[in-house]
């Protein structure tokens, strides 16, 4: 026997890297998927904010329809005054936390509103906010205050 041969035949066969396991993923992986979900998280919570503003916007707008419906101007314009009011209301303290809009009255109350409408021709109208609901004879031009309302809840609701 020739000492290579036996040496050739203590060798093993060539062997292929083992298959890598699929499970644990790799650190990076771990990172990504922790990166996903937090991104899905953040968007669901954005979504379900955009939806309950639109909701109560909805609400908001709908309640104005109330008004214009079962209140008449000519004849109450003190109670349709004030459910307008009440609604610009609603929508400051909600879009304006830390404006102070709940102290506001009178000439201070609708040069607040005035300013975050931000036009020349809201003034007329929202004159009627400052005493029109604590006068019993009240002249206002109710479409154009209503569709002011409308704009407001749009912009800030």
């Amino acid at each position: 026997m020739n000492p290579q041969d036996s040496l050739l035949e203590s060798l093993r066969d060539i062997h292929g890297v083992p298959e890598l396991p699929w499970w644990p993923p790799a650190p990076g992986w771990w990172l990504l998927a922790g990166l996903l979900l937090t991104g899905l998280v953040c968007l669901t919570r954005h979504g379900l904010k955009r939806y309950r503003a639109g909701q109560r916007r909805q609400r908001l707008l709908d309640f104005i329809d109330g008004i214009e419906a079962g209140t008449d101007p000519e004849a109450t314009p003190g109670v349709y005054l004030a459910s307008l009011n009440r609604v610009f209301k609603i929508v400051a303290l909600q879009a304006f936390p830390g404006a102070h809009c709940a102290q506001l009255a009178g000439q201070d109350w609708v040069g607040f509103v005035q300013g975050k409408l931000g036009g020349a021709d809201a003034a007329s109208p929202l004159a009627a906010l400052a005493e029109g609901p604590y006068r019993p004879e009240t002249e206002c031009d109710a479409g154009a205050l209503a569709h002011l309302a409308r704009q407001w809840v749009r912009l800030y609701g």
